[in-house]
């Protein structure tokens, strides 16, 4: 009986690392996401994204995108990076990534899973038609739907 229970925690164990650079790899990758809104209310758009509550967790810093959002964390957290580009066909392409960060034996160890879920977030708020107005207003609202590359 204490066999298997080994075996299951070193499994366990196993699982959690391969998650863990899974979503390392995930925050790594740029995140790319066709908006139609003009690049100065996707901007608003996306800063609206941190407001709120998350305000506090998210400080702005400097970096090499339009937006530049430092995860307040261990040994000054994961910096998330977005650049804003006008679009060709009158909107704006949206790129997203985790521009510095601290890594440990391919781990990023200040929490890549924030970079991510906010790439999610932001992708379903470019998406959604009454984003704009939430930006400008009431803060974060759920919202579906996404057309994220």
């Amino acid at each position: 009986m204490g066999g298997v229970v080994v075996v299951l925690i070193i499994l366990a164990i196993v699982a959690f690392l391969g998650w863990q650079f899974a979503e390392s790899k995930r925050a790594l990758a740029t995140t790319q996401v066709e908006s139609r809104y003009t690049p100065e209310e996707t901007a608003q758009i996306v800063d609206g994204a941190f407001g709120g509550a998350r305000s506090v967790l998210w400080a702005n810093t400097s970096g090499p995108g339009t937006i530049n959002k430092r995860r307040r964390g261990y040994r000054g957290g994961i910096t998330m990076s977005i650049d804003i580009e006008p679009s060709p066909d009158g909107g704006s392409r949206v790129n997203m990534w985790a521009s510095e960060h601290l890594e440990y034996l391919v781990f990023l160890v200040n929490f890549a899973g924030v970079v991510n879920r906010r790439k999610r977030a932001i992708a379903r708020l470019l998406a959604e038609p009454n984003s704009l107005r939430s930006a400008r207003g009431a803060g974060d609202q759920p919202v579906s739907g996404h057309r994220a590359r």
